[in-house]
């Protein structure tokens, strides 16, 4: 068994106009110089009468009329909208001039109120979900627009598809400001009908695989961390087993996000199909592909376990191998100011291994009182003496150290622990929130 001790750095509809007609009424002449009974007589009048041509109105129909217009143009379609319809025995309507007026305006003013609100909601819609995926590339083609970007032409990366009930009442409520479930499978459809499929690495949540016509595989994680390293070969074994199948086949990572786990599961599949000999270069296609600034996969715990990846492959042709049994014994923080005094905990993905708020030795003391300076300047050491360690480690494992300043935390593999075990691990491999 071998034994470690880490060191480790602190860190606008117009509407037509309506012309109104203008109409011409012939009048008969009358003619001082012409015979005949005078205009005031009975003959007279009624002859009078005769030569009169008055315009006589068109036949039309209920709908034509301008009442039916006013009615179907206003109520009806104001109402259609809450999805609502005009009872069949509703009262007789108000066929004089005044009550076409009103119900004119008064369905004009109503449709013009709801239009402008659903503007308003859709307007207000689309800013939140660009303020939401801030430095994420979008897709903004064919009236699509999404949380999505194409990693290659068979990888995509996109964030969670919210706005379903089988994800939850939260998720439910994201579909506002995320993608909308309804938008992805209509893309999908679209774009990829039966040659998708997707991948879920979100462990906070779930949705109905249906949704997406079955094709949905979990990879579970939780943000910010690091999967175990047999997940990640699992993962690239599945994507590669189903691009494989048909040349037209893609795969679709997402997380909550769509960038950090999605990032770290993308670049090692890149690595796995030999797109790239290398993590570095994996991780900054990606980056350079995912983001506008180019920082998507930025968390130096998962970067290293991408590096560690591409060793696996370079070492172990891909094949997982048993971690290394260590014993850790002890960390000192370098260069750390005086009032940074971390309390620790120790954890494995089987559960925690050791908390110094619970070990019998330190629960009862404040960090401050089991930290002590080393004699050279600016080191703070944390052991336990007569201990034979704090845990035994084996596979991956993170430390977690938890300040009233804010928390900072590092996942190793012990595989590859050689490089990492009594050296200083720089402050920007070690993760902070």
């Amino acid at each position: 068994m071998s034994s470690v001790y880490i060191d480790s750095s602190v860190p606008s509809v117009k509407a037509p106009d309506l012309q109104p007609s203008a109409g011409a009424m012939d009048a008969g002449q009358d003619s001082s110089s012409r015979d005949g009974p005078s205009k005031l007589s009975a003959a007279g009048i009624a002859s009078w009468a005769k030569s009169l041509k008055i315009p006589q109105p068109l036949a039309s129909t209920p709908d034509d009329s301008p009442t039916g217009n006013s009615e179907k143009s206003t109520f009806s379609r104001f109402t259609s909208g809450f999805g609502l319809r005009p009872s069949p025995k509703s009262p007789p309507k108000d066929d004089s001039p005044e009550g076409t007026s009103q119900s004119g305006l008064f369905g004009t003013i109503t449709k013009g109120l709801v239009d402008s609100s659903k503007n308003a909601v859709k307007a207000v819609q689309v800013k939140a979900r660009h303020a939401v995926s801030q430095n994420k590339r979008r897709y903004q083609e064919g009236g699509f627009d999404l949380d999505m970007t194409y990693i290659t032409e068979n990888i995509i990366a996109m964030g969670f598809p919210a706005g379903d009930m089988s994800s939850g009442f939260f998720s439910y409520v994201e579909g506002f400001y995320r993608n909308h479930m309804e938008e992805v499978i209509k893309f999908f459809e679209t774009h990829h009908k039966g040659k998708y499929k997707v991948y879920n690495l979100c462990s906070e949540r779930l949705y109905d695989a249906s949704l997406f016509e079955g094709k949905v595989a979990s990879f579970p994680f939780d943000d910010h961390n690091c999967p175990p390293t047999q997940l990640i070969i699992s993962f690239c074994q599945s994507a590669y087993s189903w691009l494989k199948e048909d040349i037209e086949n893609v795969v679709v990572v997402h997380c909550k996000a769509g960038m950090a786990r999605t990032g770290l599961m993308i670049s090692s599949l890149l690595l796995y199909l030999r797109f790239f000999p290398t993590a570095e270069e994996s991780i900054d296609y990606y980056n350079q592909k995912r983001c506008i600034d180019g920082k998507g996969l930025v968390l130096p715990s998962q970067i290293r376990y991408v590096k560690y990846f591409e060793r696996i492959l370079t070492y172990f042709n891909g094949e997982n191998q048993p971690g290394r049994r260590c014993m850790l014994r002890g960390f000192r923080l370098h260069r750390c100011p005086y009032w940074i005094r971390p309390s620790i905990t120790i954890s494995d993905h089987s559960g925690v291994l050791f908390s110094s708020k619970k070990h019998p030795r330190t629960k009862d003391s404040l960090p401050e009182d089991y930290w002590f300076s080393a004699p050279k300047k600016g080191v703070m050491v944390f052991t336990l003496p007569g201990e034979p360690g704090l845990a035994e480690v084996a596979g991956d494992f993170k430390v977690h150290f938890h300040d009233r300043q804010g928390d900072f935390y590092l996942f190793v593999y012990t595989l590859f622990l050689d490089v990492w075990a009594n050296k200083i691990i720089a402050i920007e491999l070690i993760s902070s929130f």
